[in-house]
């Protein structure tokens, strides 16, 4: 019974991050509709494959979850480092359930960071500098212009191996840095 309500808190944190996220997202416009205009066609970095397959490092069977969640809140910190403001974290460092090859028993682990906005020269050094440290990690990078009339906003989001992804949101009205870590095995479930 602790077990179930365990999961269900877990669950529920995952859910209201997930949800916060994307409050926020509609608040600051980051989720409109382009509007006349709007560039809705991805451009791919020259780096990413030409096939859908996500890069596979062999690494997500063998990670365990702190593996996991040092290494996903390692690139949000590194890449929050690249951006010259205050930031603050919504990480979700307790993690939640995903569906590991298919098993249903793995673990996953989400956070976020916002900062206000940056100049439009600030935006473009720093979606720059994270397409960089994304294409050095040989994840495959995706960026989206997204701008609506009242918010200039480009999402670039990079692909890792097994479910990770991170996305860099750089808009008018601020820059957020979210995204979950790989599916690993939960060994708290073969117990």
């Amino acid at each position: 019974m602790k077990e179930i309500r365990l999961l269900n808190r877990r669950r529920l944190t995952a859910a209201a991050f997930s949800a916060g996220t994307v409050l926020m997202l509609l608040i600051s416009g980051c989720a409109s509709a382009p509007q006349d205009g709007g560039n809705t066609t991805p451009t791919v970095s020259s780096q990413a494959t030409s096939t859908n397959k996500f890069p596979d490092d062999g690494k997500g069977a063998t990670m365990t979850p702190e593996d996991a969640s040092k290494e996903f809140f390692g690139l949000l910190d590194e890449i929050q480092a690249l951006a010259p403001n205050e930031w603050v974290n919504e990480d979700v460092p307790a993690g939640g359930y995903c569906n590991f090859q298919d098993t249903g028993s793995g673990k996953q682990f989400s956070g976020g960071r916002t900062t206000g906005p940056l100049s439009s020269a600030e935006r473009e050094t720093l979606r720059q500098k994270v397409s960089a440290f994304y294409e050095l990690r040989g994840y495959k990078v995706q960026t989206l212009d997204k701008s609506t009339t009242t918010n200039n906003l480009l999402i670039t989001t990079a692909f890792g191996p097994d479910g990770l992804s991170v996305a860099l949101y750089t808009g008018d009205l601020g820059t957020i840095i979210d995204g979950s870590s790989r599916c690993v095995p939960d060994p708290e479930v073969a117990k």
